[in-house]
């Protein structure tokens, strides 16, 4: 108990000199709701302004990568965790009036929603869809005739269906292009190689995680008015705490209060009254700080996807072929990609824990996030490098401290290169 008190103390004390730092990206959480959902956030389905390609070239293949779209609670334990706290409180007379109502409309809720967890949603499908379309629209050259489009997903139900809503959408906006779609254990490594039955999983050296702080720590150092929030729920905190770990009963009730997002609206739980809006900005840092102790294992298993993708790209290259590979699967796998390929800086890893959200944010995977690799070639078998811009969420973005040759271009021959360098940090090969 000590030496936790002084863990907790060290990392308060800590939070000074990175305060101006950090004013930015909690400024974003404040005026942006969605992105303070993290990872239940949305995508958002509007037109981003691309800068166009430099002169003489044109686009003709892309690698994906993309997490499946809106979907309900991805595991029953979202709902019954915070429900058994519940149901032992009301046995211990120790809930509140409001505790008690939420108690009432869970397990009615649960009678419908325990046949729903993890199925995607109908915005789910729209998503995929407008990604679709949009690929086609911004780049019709990776999509004319001859062009073939494979795709690959993780064997969740979700990220199927999620792929076949893309899929669809490339078809009838691009209807020269043949498309094929699986599944099975051979597509592990591309969408979801971090699964404990994957044969192929990749092994790394052992890189322990760098902070001292256990999620209930961090939870107590960064948002202390957790018991207060609790307090709405239970009469006495310490005792609905007893046997259980305040992080993530708070962390399983926040997927289910901002999941909302995704649902049709017969479907919604109303949790007015349960965190304010002030209370919600501030828990996202715990949040946040939760997912990327998580996903920071992840970054070994999931460089097989980089993997994948780069030895694609570069056959597609040898072969001349135009066209796209697609890759459906999970925020996890696409949020430790993001920092095995350091896409805007977020493969730096904080020197103190309460700076990770200079780095790490989980509002980069919102629901149906992606990232895309959108290769350029000379036109007409001209000579000249290929080069590659990097979309994340449809817009452009920047890669380590890699110099582009214009704008958001880079040499892919540079990108290759440095990327392999990432990968050969993660994987013992």
């Amino acid at each position: 108990m000590v030496a936790r008190f002084f863990r907790v103390l060290l990392l308060l004390l800590a939070a000074g000199p990175a305060f101006a730092q950090r004013t930015t990206v909690f400024d974003e959480i404040r005026s942006d709701a969605n992105k303070r959902a993290g990872l239940d956030g949305l995508y958002r389905m509007e037109k981003v302004a691309l800068t166009p390609a430099p002169k003489g070239y044109e686009a003709f293949y892309i690698a994906h990568y993309g997490r499946h779209g809106s979907r309900y609670a991805y595991s029953p334990k979202i709902f019954t965790n915070p429900m058994a706290a519940l149901e032992k409180g009301r046995k211990e007379d120790n809930l509140t009036e409001f505790g008690s109502r939420l108690l009432d409309t869970l397990g009615s809720r649960w009678q419908t929603m325990q046949y729903l967890v993890g199925d995607l949603t109908p915005l789910g499908w729209e998503q995929h869809q407008f990604i679709g379309k949009t690929m086609v629209a911004s780049f019709p050259s990776v999509f004319g005739r001859g062009s073939r489009v494979d795709a690959a997903s993780s064997p969740t139900e979700r990220s199927i269906v999620s792929m076949a809503s893309c899929c669809a959408a490339i078809s009838r906006a691009a209807p020269m292009s043949r498309i094929y779609a699986h599944q099975g254990a051979m597509d592990y490594q591309a969408t979801r190689p971090n699964l404990r039955n994957n044969p192929f999983r990749y092994q790394g050296p052992d890189q322990p995680y760098p902070y001292p702080y256990t999620d209930d720590e961090y939870l107590e150092a960064r948002f202390p008015a957790y018991r207060h929030m609790l307090g709405r729920l239970f009469k006495d905190v310490d005792l609905a705490l007893a046997d259980r770990s305040a992080a993530l009963l708070i962390y399983q009730t926040n997927i289910m209060m901002e999941g909302w997002r995704s649902l049709p609206e017969k479907d919604r739980i109303d949790f007015t009254g349960l965190m304010t809006e002030e209370e919600l900005n501030a828990y996202w840092e715990v949040c946040n700080f939760m997912e990327y102790r998580e996903y920071y294992k992840y970054r070994t298993p999931c460089s097989a996807i980089a993997d994948d993708m780069m030895a694609k790209a570069d056959t597609r290259l040898e072969q001349g072929e135009c066209g796209a590979d697609l890759r459906f699967g999970h925020d996890h796998c696409l949020l430790s990609l993001l920092m095995v390929l350091d896409v805007d800086g977020m493969g730096t890893v904080a020197s103190r824990a309460e700076d990770i959200p200079l780095w790490f944010q989980n509002f980069r995977a919102p629901m149906a996030g992606n990232i895309q690799w959108v290769f350029y070639r000379p036109r007409g078998k001209r000579a000249g490098d290929v080069l590659v811009k990097v979309l994340l969420n449809g817009e452009e973005m920047p890669v380590g401290g890699l110099a582009p040759v214009s704008g958001p271009y880079y040499r892919w021959e540079d990108l290759r290169d440095f990327w392999k360098s990432r990968t050969d940090l993660f994987v013992i090969r």
